[in-house]
């Protein structure tokens, strides 16, 4: 590659984080949560314009988005994002909820913000950043985040070539840019692509209007839970949430899903939901308390998610690199150095590695418009229920609850987004080292641009004012709220939680073998993986929409009606998250408010 894709990387990196900063901090528009970002999204769209500036051939403009889709999300959710209000939550919030106080002593030996002023001027707002008091969290945060990275890298490489060349995964996330790069943009020349835009561009835009005038009419898109409204009577009202939406996005990749993986998705949706009213009837209603948990869907999704993981990694186990073992060893250190047990400190990195890796193997078989890992059931209390619910000093759960910040969310971790990048640049020809290579320089460039940009912003607006996004406040008030739940836990084994994950972890290996030992064995374990966290709920609607068309397309029009198809939906999802691109961008550049299309 050529100094000049170099260059180009960097300072489109800084400009894309630079607005992602303005834009999720000051105007509550987020941009980095998608596998397709709104951000490299705006590259592929500009991409005409910049390949004739930059004289870039094909390659290179693909091997920039290949570089930037795994270095953008280290500042984002799951990432920098959520860390930053923990550096002086506790010491802000004490004063007002007594609870954190018990906490207040062993602040003094962890890295977090130590000053007062720092902390009040986070919160509060209108004051410059006081750098010197942000020393230490940052040397150790970001420490601790590139060393995470640093494991992506190694799981990438022993991974990529099984995934790509032996299994051939379908990759649903890079077909699109693969697709736009093809024969010179030839998708932008078939009328059904446009047809397929036309539709987000329409009811997309009629959202935003509606936010500015309530008379336009509008038609929702986003999630909503109608389980109230059609099942109000018990036994169906023991359903957790039935979510009703349509995202075009949902729509346009789920038809890139080969058909067992999206059938499997609706069947698990169904059955999880299910077994709730069944419970009910034979007299175990799910209360989410000690043993009336059942069904145990969280605990089962834990148990799935790490199977999935440890099936996926046995195939490269014998080209896992020695570095990647140091990263685990490493980052473990670090954790136990602030005040973890040194064996929970070792299972919260393994298991935080688990679930990045299914996410990942999840998104290569699934797409999605985002893949959420088990919520409650993070890293970190997998670790603790597996150790024997230890009891923990104050130290201890507070450092549990700084490193959960980070493991509660996979979204902000590179290796999904790099495994789709290697598929693009297998696709063209680049040497999957040289993409490593580059990966692993820009995620500290890319760090370093979040902790410059996103620490003027909230010393300027305040993070605890009407002025910033509260989602990120209330997201750290939330996990600390259950470590602190954990200080009032009896030690011992959770029997009846492990028993659900171990009961995740054999059905998932189940579902593999039928799929290995019976060919066209119909259900997929993703979909199951995929059904017992948030991801499918959002999603169920237009995942069915566009099973049963992609279905009859096929039965009735073979292959060729499938391919003309397509393009009908690439412009679904190039054109829903294009729009709101665009209408983001007009917010800024005009300083208006702007819908949140993101449930």
């Amino acid at each position: 590659m050529r100094a000049r894709v170099w260059a180009m990387i960097l300072c489109v990196q800084a400009m894309l984080l630079w607005w992602t900063a303005d834009s999720e901090i000051v105007r509550s528009v987020y941009l980095l949560c998608y596998s397709l970002m709104m951000p490299t999204v705006l590259y592929l769209l500009v991409g005409g314009a910049l390949r004739r500036l930059l004289q870039l051939d094909t390659r290179e403009w693909l091997f920039g988005y290949a570089v930037l889709t795994a270095t953008l999300p280290i500042v984002g959710f799951g990432g920098l994002r959520f860390l930053l209000p923990g550096m002086g939550y506790l010491a802000y919030s004490a004063p007002s909820m007594p609870q954190w106080t018990n906490y207040l002593p062993a602040l003094a030996s962890l890295p977090v913000l130590q000053s007062a002023v720092a902390i009040d001027g986070f919160f509060k707002g209108r004051s410059a950043v006081p750098w010197a008091a942000w020393a230490v969290p940052i040397a150790f945060w970001s420490t601790y985040l590139l060393l995470l990275h640093g494991l992506w890298l190694g799981l990438a490489a022993a991974l990529h070539r099984h995934w790509i060349r032996e299994e051939r995964l379908t990759f649903p996330i890079a077909a699109l840019p693969l697709e736009l790069s093809a024969s010179q943009f030839a998708l932008l020349r078939q009328p059904l692509f446009w047809a397929g835009v036309t539709v987000p561009v329409i009811f997309q835009s009629l959202l935003v209007l509606h936010e500015w005038y309530p008379t336009v009419p509008a038609v929702q898109l986003k999630v909503a839970d109608y389980k109230d409204q059609l099942f109000p009577s018990p036994p169906w009202n023991t359903i957790p949430s039935l979510g009703v939406s349509f995202y075009p996005m949902a729509a346009g990749l789920a038809y890139l899903m080969p058909s067992s993986v999206s059938l499997s998705c609706l069947v698990f949706w169904v059955l999880i939901r299910l077994a709730y009213p069944l419970c009910t009837f034979f007299g175990l209603e799910a209360t989410g308390q000690g043993a009336a948990r059942f069904p145990y869907q969280l605990e089962q999704s834990a148990g799935a998610w790490l199977m999935s993981a440890g099936v996926a990694l046995w195939a490269g186990r014998k080209l896992l690199p020695n570095s990647a073992l140091v990263c685990v060893v490493l980052a473990a250190g670090l954790l136990w150095g602030i005040g973890l047990p040194p064996g929970m400190a070792l299972l919260t990195v393994i298991g935080y590695a688990g679930y990045v890796l299914a996410g990942a193997r999840a998104r290569a078989e699934a797409g999605g418009v985002w893949i959420f890992a088990p919520l409650t059931w993070t890293a970190g209390r997998v670790a603790f229920e597996l150790s024997g619910a230890p009891r923990l000093e104050p130290r201890s759960l507070a450092a549990f609850g700084l490193s959960d910040l980070v493991h509660i969310d996979i979204r902000g971790q590179s290796l999904p987004y790099l495994m789709e990048a290697l598929k693009l640049t297998d696709a063209q020809g680049i040497s999957p080292r040289l993409l490593l290579r580059a990966v692993g320089v820009f995620s500290v460039t890319a760090l370093a641009f979040g902790w410059l940009f996103c620490l003027p912003h909230f010393y300027e607006l305040g993070a605890a004012t009407a002025k910033s996004n509260a989602y990120i406040v209330t997201k750290t008030q939330i996990g600390m709220k259950e470590m602190h739940q954990l200080a009032s836990r009896t030690p011992g084994f959770d029997g009846a939680g492990i028993g659900g994950m171990a009961f995740g972890a054999l059905f998932v290996a189940l579902l593999t073998f039928l799929r290995m030992r019976f060919v066209g064995f119909p259900l997929h374990p993703v979909g199951y993986i995929l059904g017992t966290t948030l991801t499918m709920n959002a999603f169920f609607l237009p995942t069915l929409f566009a099973w049963l068309i992609k279905t009859l397309v096929l039965r009735y029009g073979g292959s060729p009606a499938h391919k003309k198809a397509l393009g009908f939906f690439l412009g679904l999802a190039l054109g829903d998250i294009g729009i709101q691109t665009f209408w983001t961008l007009f917010g800024r550049i005009f300083d208006l408010p702007i819908y949140q299309f993101l449930s």
